[in-house]
């Protein structure tokens, strides 16, 4: 039995934030967040690779029903952390060409093994930090629990600046839209700001989808200002044909 007195000194700070940086330094995962909080904190959007096999069935099926008449639908899985997002995307658009782009190399390796596992081909891995820069060449893209940070859940601060700025979401929304055909589908579950505060939601009509669900937690206005926690509502987005021949 370990002495109360001893105990207690395991809740001291020092010997918290000592065991903190040690699980960091020996952990892998936590390793390459740690990595990428420093060396790509510009560019980073959300460090941590949460996920699981089929998490979206609705918002799954809602894309293979979108591109059943298209024959071999291109579509981006922007964030895809250890893969099993672009592996269940197979399953239900097996004819599709998929990319699946991360910015952290440790989750992008074990995507690719487990996408080897499965004997899934049509998956193209590469690790990066923005979308394709080339224009209209998605049907669909998928950006699902990217554009957040687990602190702001976490913390629910008044103000989002200091750690996931409205202009950060801003420019990932641009780049994604960049890569998106006319007509195809922006899938953006999950994020802690609403697409309609952007200057390019005029050019997208919401869709809806059933029994797909919010991602509760707080929402930020374009000012950074905490608005509510209910998470959103809206997550689906379809591109108009005159908004990208204006663009």
């Amino acid at each position: 039995m370990i002495p109360a007195s001893f105990r207690s000194r395991l809740r001291w700070p020092w010997f918290v934030a000592f065991w903190r940086v040690l699980r960091r330094a020996t952990n892998p995962t936590l390793l390459s967040i740690h990595r990428l909080e420093v060396e790509k904190s510009d560019t980073l959007l959300q460090p941590f690779p949460a996920t699981m096999l089929d998490r979206h069935p609705a918002l799954f099926t809602f894309a293979q029903k979108a591109m059943r008449d298209v024959a071999t639908p291109r579509i981006l899985s922007f964030g895809c952390a250890t893969g099993e997002e672009p592996i269940s995307l197979a399953s239900y658009l097996p004819e599709a060409q998929i990319d699946a782009i991360d910015i952290n190399p440790q989750s992008l390796a074990i995507a690719r093994l487990e996408a080897e596992r499965a004997g899934i081909s049509s998956i193209n891995y590469s690790q990066s930090d923005q979308p394709p820069q080339a224009a209209a060449i998605y049907d669909v893209v998928f950006c699902l629990s990217v554009l957040r940070h687990g602190r702001l859940d976490a913390e629910q601060p008044q103000s989002s600046e200091a750690i996931f700025p409205f202009a950060k979401y801003d420019t990932a929304i641009r780049q994604l839209d960049h890569c998106l055909k006319p007509g195809g589908l922006l899938i953006i579950w999950g994020s802690q700001y609403d697409f309609r505060d952007t200057a390019i939601a005029a050019g997208y009509v919401a869709q809806k989808v059933p029994l797909a669900f919010p991602h509760e937690g707080p929402v930020y206005g374009a000012d950074n200002q905490l608005r509510h926690c209910k998470g959103l509502d809206q997550f689906v987005f379809k591109k108009t044909e005159m908004v990208a021949k204006e663009g």
